[in-house]
């Protein structure tokens, strides 16, 4: 659906995405951030609109969380009050803008997403990311199938068969997307400035990760 301009560039695998939580605690030694809560209902995530997820008023930093927080490493973060009254962990869902995709190192599709179509060199992205659907990656195998769609989505019908370069694969043309997934706080970037592929830079450290659903859509505004 929309061609892509591609580069290479590779990003360090972050400390609490190198761990495995299935529910609020994790062993060592399996893909931390690529599974969901036990019981999450992937069928009715909970709706977010865009703008409030990267909104620091309304979903700030996570509370006490320091860079690469060894509290935090096999835990998710606590639930803490915030107008969105949202947590680590929850299944969330959204609309926006995608206008770039980038393979990480450990095989993750990074996707950038914006309220705004002509925003290539913005800096209002949320960051939503895609594991690889194998066990070593992801160790339910339950999240592979829906996770191998959503990939093959992005590589048949925005890329033209291709995989998404490591420095990013820009869309020609944004694709205005519904996807849902848990609610990760990426406490690796902790006092970086902020991060992004191609010169567009998330405006939280807040991310949709594992992704478990993208579709096209039309509520883009």
């Amino acid at each position: 659906m929309s061609g892509a301009d591609e580069d290479n560039f590779p990003r360090r695998h972050t400390a609490r995405e190198s761990l495995l939580d299935g529910a609020s605690t994790s062993p060592k030694g399996i893909p931390v951030k690529t599974s969901v809560p036990e019981g999450a209902d992937l069928d009715h995530p909970t709706r977010v609109d865009l703008a409030d997820l990267i909104d620091a008023t309304k979903l700030p930093d996570a509370r006490g969380a320091t860079k690469n927080d060894a509290q935090f490493q096999a835990a998710r973060i606590p639930k803490f009050d915030n107008p969105l009254g949202v947590t680590e962990g929850e299944i969330l869902s959204t609309v926006g803008w995608l206008h770039v995709v980038a393979a990480e190192a450990d095989g993750d599709y990074h996707i950038q997403i914006s309220p705004t179509h002509d925003d290539d060199q913005g800096t209002d992205f949320l960051i939503v990311e895609v594991p690889t659907p194998e066990t070593r990656f992801v160790a339910d195998a339950s999240l592979h199938a829906p996770l191998e769609a959503v990939r093959s989505l992005i590589r048949e019908r925005m890329l033209q068969g291709r995989e998404p370069s490591m420095r990013g694969s820009v869309l020609t043309r944004p694709a205005c997307i519904d996807v849902a997934g848990q609610l990760f706080y990426d406490d690796a970037h902790v006092g970086d400035q902020p991060r992004g592929k191609r010169g567009m830079k998330a405006a939280t450290l807040w991310e949709l990760h594992p992704v478990t659903h993208i579709a096209f859509s039309r509520g883009c505004t």
